[in-house]
């Protein structure tokens, strides 16, 4: 029996194949929640480095996600951030002090300040080689003997890595790469889609991505990816998906690449919380990604928090805000599937709103278990998740719970 899709948006893997013979559940697909690793396994591996991903392959994730960057020389890297401070060795290498600097840019509307750091647009290649990967320190309970270990990953080493993972340890992997803050990397650039461009032409060279509507490929002329080994026979590569939080390059994606579906993040833009706002998304978008909060606490609540003001003429005309427990059947009925970020590991605290003030939300869970169980009880479809064979395990409870 085939258990995947080359390309399906949603597939069955050997993890949640009995899952789906014992319990029906609310998700667009009928399927068991696809989990993704976020930042590969970071729970227990320094984000984002090859032990990373291979723990979150080892684990059982059914997507590895990257963040991508671009360093000044034009290379693709794997990095959450803008910046190398909080989880490199960068300021032990004294050759490198020269580039810690401050910035200020602009993130989908809104300003972003940050001092003192080494920010990854300034840096070449060569010089992000020389560094090692850490734990964040602020996460104490999380191992740290790992540190130093594992070199900055380039977009191109991931793919290869994910192409080996898938026949190692037999079974395809769905790769998720996030464009991170596009317009900072496009600041300087030949040209507006410089970012996005050498994205599209890497991920199709390594073929998880058909180029449907041209691209400027005369301006990668420099782009030198390695020759293509062929997959070995019967070997099946996952599906991708393309991130942006900003809906611009979320868009050129969605027409450039017809077969690469768009997760739409849209933490900040209060109108995509009506009904009018998933119209719109359901244009280009085939999944959209919330704050998990918004599920809870709603959209109101969780706006301002974060400080984001909207305009309620605007609002209403879109039908007003969906109320949580409401959003993710309202997004299935635009054929949008659902994927709320991020369900931490249990060492760490969840951040609801909720726990500090009980009346932001009708529900609040109170661990782990509580808040997968109403996570799964409402259909999201994908969950961003940290300490895979935790989350693993509580799916598996859970269907064996509804099916009981």
């Amino acid at each position: 029996m085939q258990l995947w899709g080359a390309r399906s948006l949603v597939w069955t893997t050997p993890a949640t194949a009995s899952l789906q013979t014992k319990s029906g559940w609310n998700t667009l697909s009928g399927r068991p929640p696809v989990l993704v690793g976020h930042r590969g396994e970071k729970a227990f591996m320094p984000e984002h480095s090859r032990a990373s991903y291979w723990q979150a392959a080892l684990e059982g994730a059914d997507y590895i996600e990257p963040d991508l960057a671009l360093t000044r020389d034009g290379h693709l890297v794997v990095n959450h951030n803008e910046w190398l401070g909080e989880n490199t060795n960068v300021a032990d290498i004294p050759s490198l002090s020269h580039l810690r600097t401050n910035k200020t840019w602009l993130d989908n509307g809104r300003s972003i300040s940050v001092t003192n750091e080494w920010f990854i647009k300034d840096m070449t290649l060569a010089q992000i080689k020389q560094l090692r990967i850490r734990q964040d320190s602020e996460f104490a309970w999380r191992p740290q003997h790992f540190n130093d270990m594992f070199s900055v990953l380039t977009f191109e080493e991931y793919l290869q890595l994910v192409r080996n993972l898938t026949i190692d340890v037999g079974r395809p992997f769905g790769v998720i790469p996030e464009l991170k803050s596009p317009k900072f990397y496009n600041d300087g650039r030949s040209y507006p889609r410089y970012f996005e461009d050498r994205a599209i032409l890497t991920l199709s060279h390594y073929e998880w991505a058909n180029v449907s509507v041209e691209v400027n490929r005369s301006a990668h002329a420099d782009l030198k990816l390695q020759p293509l080994r062929a997959l070995p026979g019967g070997v099946t590569l996952g599906p991708a998906a393309w991130q942006s939080f900003d809906l611009d390059t979320a868009e050129y994606l969605s027409a450039h690449t017809s077969n690469v579906p768009v997760v739409a993040l849209v933490e900040t833009l209060p109108w995509a919380f009506t009904p009018g706002g998933l119209d719109k998304l359901s244009k280009f978008a085939a999944i959209v990604s919330p704050w998990k909060d918004f599920f809870v606490a709603g959209a109101e609540n969780v706006l301002r928090s974060i400080n984001v003001t909207w305009d309620s003429e605007e609002i209403e005309s879109l039908g007003g805000f969906i109320p949580p427990y409401k959003f993710a059947a309202e997004a299935h009925s635009r054929n949008l599937s659902i994927s709320p970020y991020t369900f931490y590991d249990s060492h760490q605290p969840m951040a609801y709103l909720c726990q500090k003030d009980a009346s932001l939300g009708a529900f609040c869970p109170t661990d782990k278990q509580a808040e997968f169980f109403y996570f799964f009880s409402l259909g999201v479809d994908y969950m961003f998740v940290e300490n895979i064979v935790e989350a693993r395990l509580l799916q598996e409870k859970y269907a064996n719970r509804v099916g009981d």
